[in-house]
């Protein structure tokens, strides 16, 4: 996929804008009015993929709530009980940086990417979301997010932050920020506890913010456990999730460290994407989450909540956004096997064979961010809040669309015909 397509979000607003080069946006499927339910996953699988409960995002943060799901995923299959981190902890602290760093106009930029993402981790750590808003801790969608979204777009619009002079006081973002997001005074203490009132700390320069950081329910990265693969030996070990993010050097390059996961973009050519796949199916087959880029049309989605190439092509171009999810199965026809099916147990025979040349995935099956029972845009899920995504649709091409005045997209403006799978993010040594 080309840097330009790649770098299209969501907008909560006109549902798709231009963001920098790198990033990746999200289609932020939020409708207040839509009846939500609880993720009722599989584990009988051909892949063993070990997920958590299904969220919902109400803002364009997809990618947040992938890498959330990723890491969880990780230490859940290191035999540990599920976790529920916070992607409204990470929400909170992309906004700081885009204001303080001198990022933005009068309007946070949602979008982002997974190495966008683990660099927050790095800085930052993770909380459990019960942890960071404790009235949310057992919802699927946090309303918060909306709403301090909106709070801190007016401050940056008209309030206290209109002024490029008042965005690069650290504190007085910091305040603004607190307000939006409607934090309590102990929640507010422990953030100055470990990075100071203006953020003078982080946990990747600062040993007191090291210090300090389980006192105040911050969770670093190396103190998280994960189940990793090493990539010399081929054993799996408990490691830790600072292991898997590796250390960043600019989005431009890969991320450094022995069991470091990085970014690999679709290829174009036949033979080029059957190697991608299999690499794909090899991390699959081993139970390892990967996360996966690509561009929704929302006319291909059909009622039982499959992306079908056939089901777009009948409808024309819908609403366009990219988005960020994390595979979970797939489906496949395996020569001198037959079908594999997605949600069915496959012996490692079988799926020694499903890495054949002339193996034929036909679907992959991504946990998704929009929530579990959704009659508004699906109603006969396999498993509520997972999507099918047909490899005649990733693989396109299909029509991309410009966007009107009101930004929305303009049906009778498509120039050209992109593929919608843009890259996987797998661990190393795959």
């Amino acid at each position: 996929m080309d840097l330009l397509g790649k770098s299209r979000w969501l907008s909560l607003a006109s549902m798709l804008a231009l963001a920098t080069v790198g990033a990746v946006g999200c289609a932020a499927d939020a409708d207040d009015n839509a009846v939500s339910g609880e993720d009722e996953s599989s584990k009988d699988d051909i892949t063993q993929v070990s997920h958590t409960k299904v969220k919902r995002q109400s803002i364009g943060n997809c990618w947040l709530y992938a890498t959330a799901s990723w890491l969880e995923a990780m230490h859940q299959a290191a035999g540990l009980p599920e976790q529920d981190t916070s992607e409204s902890w990470h929400t909170y602290w992309h906004w700081f940086e885009q204001i303080a760093n001198g990022g933005r106009g009068d309007e946070i930029a949602t979008g982002g990417s997974y190495g966008t993402a683990a660099d927050l981790i790095v800085r930052y750590g993770l909380m459990n979301e019960g942890d960071f808003i404790p009235s949310e801790a057992d919802t699927e969608m946090s309303n918060r997010q909306k709403t301090a979204l909106d709070t801190i777009n007016a401050s940056l619009k008209s309030g206290a932050l209109k002024e490029p002079s008042a965005r690069r006081d650290r504190q007085l973002v910091r305040q603004e920020l607190d307000r939006a997001w409607r934090l309590d005074a102990e929640q507010i203490a422990r953030i100055d506890a470990v990075f100071g009132e203006r953020v003078e700390r982080t946990l990747d320069r600062s040993g007191l913010a090291n210090e300090v950081a389980a006192d105040n329910k911050v969770i670093r990265p190396q103190d998280f456990e994960a189940r990793l693969k090493d990539p010399e030996t081929g054993a799996f070990v408990t490691g830790s999730l600072s292991e898997a993010l590796g250390r960043g050097n600019g989005w431009w390059a890969p991320r450094q460290g022995k069991f470091a996961w990085n970014e690999v973009n679709y290829p174009s050519g036949a033979s080029a994407r059957r190697g991608f796949w299999k690499r794909v199916q090899k991390a699959l087959h081993d139970g390892q989450p990967v996360i996966t880029s690509w561009k929704v049309d929302f006319n291909a989605l059909a009622r039982d909540s499959r992306f079908s190439k056939s089901e777009l092509d009948r409808r024309g171009p819908g609403s366009q956004g990219g988005h960020m999810t994390v595979m979970h199965d797939y489906q496949a026809e395996v020569p001198g096997v037959g079908l594999l099916k997605a949600g069915e147990q496959a012996t490692e025979e079988e799926m020694e064979k499903a890495l054949a040349d002339g193996t034929k995935i036909e679907f992959v099956r991504v946990k998704n961010s929009w929530g579990g029972i959704r009659p508004d845009r699906w109603d006969d899920a396999v498993l509520p809040g997972y999507h099918d995504l047909e490899m005649a649709y990733l693989d396109g091409p299909i029509k991309e669309c410009s966007e009107d005045a009101s930004g929305n997209t303009d049906r009778n403006n498509c120039t050209r015909e992109v593929t919608p799978l843009w890259d996987v993010v797998l661990p190393a040594g795959y």
